[in-house]
């Protein structure tokens, strides 16, 4: 029994002859009685007296029609409300964000909220970048804050801003002279990299070429899953290591002068998209994330020219 041959048959009961329920239906007028007859097997009775013209409902037809109308009108309640709650921010959203992320955006994302949406509960996950997705298919997370593409046919990816790459150094390290750094003057005996499962790891390397480590480096090999204690490795052992841009939010002036270069021009970067399933379409929810995530951005980062940006893939 479907939804379709209920609808079937309130168009026979109501027009009183075939034809002119399947072209009220717009269907053919033997595909209309096919699924008719159908309903009338699997249900075991006749719906129809088509004995005369204009045919009438049997006496079990009859209150089978009147009890069709009420499900039809039921579902189409059930389609009304789907579509309320495509319109209407979710009372309860689940996010997830990669660590290299987390520590800007999730404070953005949590106060746009507090003043726009006080009542909406936003739960923040901190996942990398292959549990994150996993939970986007599971359903266990509504959205995810993430570095694409990802390339997942399962996963809809929607572009927020590009984030610029920098090199944080240690002062006494020859980069530092530099104004701008070309990133095939990088090596990776001096680079910090973060521990394996991050994303930002794998584009640190893109960024230097893939080079493998020499094996005669004299410094101390240490990965750490905290782009702060990277930072620390720098100011206490030597050496650089690649940061976002947000994260430059977190130093001051006279560290950001000493420390901090920049890539020649286009810089690398990264995409930062909102991620959901594709069974996800709350609409409203969508809109309202992102606008968290990009209102207090700088403008330059929301400029989404692809042909514009060294993008680092991963």
């Amino acid at each position: 029994m479907t939804l379709t041959q209920l609808s079937y048959i309130v168009a026979v009961a109501k027009h009183r002859h075939f034809g002119a329920a399947a072209e009220s239906c717009f269907v053919t007028q033997p595909t209309l009685s096919m699924q008719v007859q159908k309903l009338e097997e699997e249900l075991g009775i006749e719906i129809f007296d088509r004995s005369h013209q204009p045919i009438s409902t049997t006496p079990l037809g009859a209150a089978l029609v009147e009890q069709a109308q009420v499900v039809l009108a039921e579902a189409d309640k059930m389609k009304a409300l789907s579509a309320e709650e495509v319109d209407v921010i979710a009372d309860i959203i689940k996010i997830g964000v990669i660590p290299t992320l987390s520590p800007t955006l999730a404070p953005k994302v949590v106060d746009w909220f507090s003043r726009h949406h006080p009542k909406t509960e936003i739960f923040l996950e901190e996942l990398q970048t292959r549990d994150l997705m996993a939970r986007l298919k599971d359903g266990s997370i509504d959205l995810g804050l993430v570095v694409t593409p990802l390339e997942d046919p399962h996963l809809v990816e929607k572009p927020l801003f590009y984030e610029p790459f920098y090199l944080y150094v240690a002062p006494d390290h020859p980069i530092s002279k530099l104004k701008t750094v070309a990133p095939d003057s990088l090596h990776l005996e001096d680079l910090w990299l973060l521990t394996e499962g991050h994303c930002f790891r794998d584009q640190a390397l893109k960024v230097c070429g893939d080079r493998k480590r020499r094996k005669t480096t004299s410094r101390a090999m240490f990965e750490s899953g905290s782009l702060e204690t990277l930072r620390k490795m720098v100011d206490r052992s030597g050496g650089y290591t690649l940061i976002p841009a947000l994260t430059l939010e977190d130093l001051d002036e006279a560290r950001r002068k000493k420390q901090v270069r920049e890539f020649v021009s286009p810089a690398p970067s990264r995409e930062v998209s909102l991620v959901h399933s594709r069974v996800y379409k709350r609409r409203a929810t969508l809109e309202a994330v992102s606008q968290a995530v990009r209102e207090g951005l700088p403008k330059e980062y929301l400029k989404l020219d692809f042909k514009r940006q060294n993008r680092v893939g991963l």
